[in-house]
């Protein structure tokens, strides 16, 4: 495997592959990696905060500095084509996790041994034979063959957390680049949401893109060809006809008989074209004009007024100027430089303490158990071992650091431990003014989930009280706070006021008027909103509610149940 193949999940995750032949026979079963503390000697752990990442890293100083200088390279460029303001945002700090190769705790084959030989599921697959329908015995094919990921980036709610292994001798910054998987996770899971088009066009660009030490190259455009035209490629004439821009931009492909696969290629090279289109020229003419369209299109429709508000020239000059552009997009490599070369400020690398160690090693071993339990269910339990290993051994040792203290929460609720959960997640609120997003919000799920149990166990209503409410509304408030918006902050407000006996304020109501702008497609918050409006006496926030319901429903069930809320609406009182 090359280095650039070796590093590029400096972005995402990488997923080993076996020949087809050799698969059948001999199958890879690829686990995230599973780091044990040598009882001997510990690593010597260096750690850094610089550029919103945390960094923990058992490499040379020289190397963990390369790899922070590079990571920061690499993002500045990409925001030359992504600025951050369009990324996926998050308070909580990402995490960078650093491995050097040679110092590994345990090689692959030895944690694998170990886990393996404990599950259920190699115990099966140890037996030496199996019958056959007609009563003879064959071997069983062999067990799978284990190993370990070296590069991943797993994500939580509110922040990532990248792993990567990391061969001193063989790192070699200029052939690393950003995996559009990761350019993706950051277009897509951004508030509001990006329009389709920007997001189809950046991602193809960015595929195709060349990362240097100052520059990010786009790579010519792809444009398709007119049917039956494959002997013209050498000929501009050949080239398919840009769709008008109404329809391109509506993106309704299904409407008309150009839903066709052709079509598509079309419409995506048209996005392509049309980013292209805003960040090139000399000069870079359109680029600030751009960011404000592409700003503006995630919040409201786009309409020839809007783009002429921020171009200053129409629909049908646009399109002539996209159609003279294409030729420059298709013949010429466009290459985009930040206005200085990307530098770090200065910043400190220093031995890491032993809370830094658990907290951000903890924390990196509880995203794994999601991704184990999801793909090799037999082998969670052995993570969450490790992963509540390596935070305990802080902990008993004293630190009472509210961010280690809400990691530890988090793995308990990861692990289905809801009454460990909320013992940290309590003792972290106490100890700290602010806790990460998802701890507030399991935080305040929990607290509901216990005032609705102690009221069912005393055998009155199920109505919670004022107090209560507060409590539980207390963590939320301060979730929405920070970046990103979530919409489970929206639902639990939903479900507090749903069982509270008491009415919310029109101005504390108005939170889930937020939640419903801010996520209009998730269906159930929608329909929570519009109901409590109701039972609570705000006509015309049901009514705005409803009709956005009705008008986004994704099936004929939700949008009848809207159609009754509308029918109570419009009822005599």
């Amino acid at each position: 495997m090359s280095c650039r193949r070796h590093l590029l999940c400096l972005a995402a995750g990488l997923m080993l592959r076996v020949p087809a032949a050799e698969a059948a026979e001999n199958r890879v079963v690829a686990l995230p990696p599973f780091l044990v503390e040598e009882k001997s000697a510990a690593l010597r752990w260096l750690y850094a905060d610089v550029a919103g990442a945390e960094v923990l890293s058992s490499g040379s100083e020289r190397l963990t500095r390369e790899l922070i200088g590079n990571h920061h390279r690499l993002h500045t460029l990409l925001g030359e084509l992504l600025p951050a303001e369009l990324q996926f945002r998050t308070t909580e700090k990402q995490t960078l996790l650093f491995i050097d190769s040679r110092q590994q705790p345990a090689t692959s084959q030895e944690v694998v041994a170990r886990l393996a030989l404990t599950s259920a599921e190699e115990d099966r697959l140890a037996e030496a034979a199996v019958p056959l329908n007609d009563g003879r015995l064959r071997r069983r094919p062999p067990p799978p063959r284990y190993s370990f990921l070296p590069n991943l980036r797993l994500w939580d709610r509110d922040t990532g957390i990248l792993f990567a292994v990391v061969n001193e001798k063989e790192f070699d910054a200029k052939r690393l680049a950003l995996t559009p998987d990761y350019v993706a996770y950051l277009l897509r899971n951004r508030l509001p949401a990006l329009p389709a088009w920007f997001v189809s066009g950046v991602l193809a660009l960015q595929a195709r893109a060349e990362f240097t030490a100052d520059a990010l190259t786009l790579e010519r455009l792809e444009w398709p060809l007119a049917p039956g035209a494959a002997a013209l490629r050498a000929d501009a004439q050949a080239r398919r006809a840009l769709l008008p821009l109404p329809d391109f931009f509506r993106g309704d492909l299904s409407a008309s008989d150009a839903a066709t696969a052709e079509t598509l290629e079309l419409w995506q090279a048209q996005a392509a074209l049309l980013v292209h289109w805003g960040l090139g020229g000399r000069g870079a003419p359109r680029r600030a004009a751009f960011w404000r369209f592409v700003a503006r299109a995630a919040t409201e429709p786009v309409t020839e007024e809007l783009f002429q508000e921020c171009f200053g020239i129409d629909f049908a000059h646009a399109q002539q100027q996209l159609a003279k552009y294409l030729p420059e997009a298709v013949g010429e490599k466009l290459t985009l430089r930040p206005p200085q070369r990307p530098r770090l400020p200065d910043y400190a690398l220093r031995p890491a303490s032993d809370g830094e160690i658990a907290r951000l090693k903890g924390d990196w071993e509880r995203l794994e158990i999601g991704y184990v339990k999801a793909h090799f269910p037999a082998l969670a339990p052995k993570y969450i071992e490790q992963a509540r290993r390596t935070l305990r051994r802080a902990h008993d040792r004293g630190d009472r650091d509210p961010r280690l203290l809400a990691v530890m929460g988090l793995c308990e609720v990861d692990s289905g431990n809801d009454a460990a959960a909320r013992e940290f997640l309590e003792a972290a609120a106490t100890a700290g003014k602010t806790l990460r997003p998802r701890a507030l919000l399991d935080l305040a799920r929990l607290r509901l989930a216990a005032h609705r149990a102690a009221r069912a166990d005393a055998g009155g209503d199920l109505w919670i009280t004022s107090a209560q409410a507060d409590e539980v509304l207390a963590p939320l408030a301060a979730a929405r706070d920070q970046e990103p918006p979530m919409p489970e902050i929206y639902e639990l407000v939903a479900e507090v006021w749903a069982a509270s006996a008491d009415a919310p304020t029109r101005a504390r109501f108005a939170v889930l008027e937020e939640g419903v702008r801010t996520f209009p497609r998730r269906t159930e918050l929608v329909y929570r909103t519009a109901s409590l409006s109701l039972r609570h006496g705000f006509a015309e926030t049901a009514r705005w509610v409803i009709t956005l319901g009705l008008t986004l429903a994704p099936d004929p069930a939700a949008r009848r149940r809207f159609e009754a809320l509308q029918a109570r609406l419009e009822g005599p009182e």
